[in-house]
């Protein structure tokens, strides 16, 4: 095996794969890079077993051939070489020569037929969906996460849905760790097939996924086959195992016809949070929010650091309203909006707050209340 190509074209990719191969699985060579030279191009694939990048990029071809190495030391060197073109030739022993001249280096490969099979998934019916939305989509799952030792589906994964919205076809995806929930909504074209149980991807290949919306493009190809979420776009693939099992009766969390909104300063009512936020520990995790007549009272008693009371001036009308809640979920909420001002709902003690911009109902953010001490 013997090739060539270009640093400039491959680096950024090398680097966007270590999420892959860098997760810790069961085979250890879920860890390397597997690169195919065929005709005047290479194949890059990273499996961790969830999912699968598959890459095509132009190469000088001079001998057809397999290798899988290491892709954290290959990303390293290919970084690091002084020139654009990098030579890559295979030794023998399964040793692999990279670079030339007063640059070159030397490194073993695995053998190839241990790595993971690349699942074939073939006639994908691919629904295109605006570039800009996914990466907000992605983005709104991935900022709930959950702790190494989840194991309830759904807050290891995210759900996937159809849903009508206004005669519109939309793509829907709900995250959840129990405790707060984020529900984005995505115009889409196409047909989009989806299987009886519910669709559940994991976060883990969602974040992945999130490093390859870029703004070079603006709409990009998904689908659901062959218990795979799909996303493909001119020379590259992305392939997600999805999860199995039930997902929470969501829908009433997010209805907010019975509740009292009210129209709130986006950046104040966030710098407000992360101010109460900063007497917060492992222990006490909560604040009080006090909701009177157009006005509002932020509260936190710490008896490990102290207490501190914040008060900010609001449009609300109706009776007293005291909860307790999580700030820095308040905080993680609204940095997923753009608006200026978003409007916050809020029923009763012990219901969850909601919080939506005022020209769309896109983005929704539930943040459950605690109990108060």
């Amino acid at each position: 095996m013997r090739f060539s190509f270009d640093k400039k074209e491959v680096l950024e990719i090398l680097s966007k794969i270590q999420g892959i191969t860098g997760r810790k699985t069961n085979l250890s060579i879920t860890s390397d890079v597997l690169i195919k030279a065929m005709g005047d191009q290479i194949i890059l694939t990273a499996n961790d077993l969830e999912t699968v990048f598959i890459g095509t990029y132009d190469a000088v071809v001079e001998k057809e051939g397999i290798i899988s190495i290491s892709a954290k030391k290959f990303f390293e060197i290919v970084r690091e070489y002084p020139d654009n073109t990098i030579p890559v030739n295979e030794v023998e022993n399964r040793w692999v020569e990279i670079g030339k001249g007063d640059s070159l280096f030397h490194i073993v490969s695995s053998d190839y037929e241990n790595f993971p099979e690349t699942p074939v998934i073939e006639n994908v019916d691919f629904i295109e969906i605006n570039a800009k939305d996914l990466r907000k989509m992605l983005e709104s799952a991935a900022v709930i996460s959950y702790a190494g030792d989840e194991k309830r589906t759904y807050v290891l994964g995210a759900l996937i849905e159809k849903i009508e919205k206004n005669d519109v076809l939309h793509l829907r995806m709900v995250s959840t760790d129990s405790r707060r929930l984020n529900c984005f909504d995505a115009k889409y074209t196409g047909d989009l097939v989806l299987p009886n149980e519910p669709v559940i991807i994991p976060k883990k290949g969602l974040s992945e996924l999130h490093k390859f919306i870029d703004n070079t493009s603006e709409s990009i190809r998904v689908g659901i086959k062959a218990n795979h979420f799909v996303f493909q776009r001119a020379n590259e693939s992305i392939m997600i195992k999805l999860l199995s099992g039930e997902y929470p009766n969501y829908p009433p969390i997010i209805q907010t016809d019975t509740m009292t909104g009210m129209e709130v300063d986006r950046n104040m009512f966030y710098t407000l949070m992360k101010r109460v936020s900063i007497l917060t520990s492992d222990d006490y995790k909560s604040v009080i929010l006090n909701f009177k007549e157009n006005e509002l009272t932020v509260t936190i008693t710490n008896p490990e650091i102290g207490e501190s009371k914040e008060r900010m001036m609001i449009g609300y009308s109706g009776d007293e309203i005291k909860s307790a809640f999580n700030p820095r979920y308040f905080m993680d909420a609204l940095n997923l909006f753009d608006q200026a001002t978003v409007v916050v709902y809020i029923k009763e003690a012990k219901t969850p707050c909601i919080i939506k911009a005022m020209d769309d109902d896109n983005l929704i953010c539930a943040i459950m209340a605690m109990h108060i001490s």
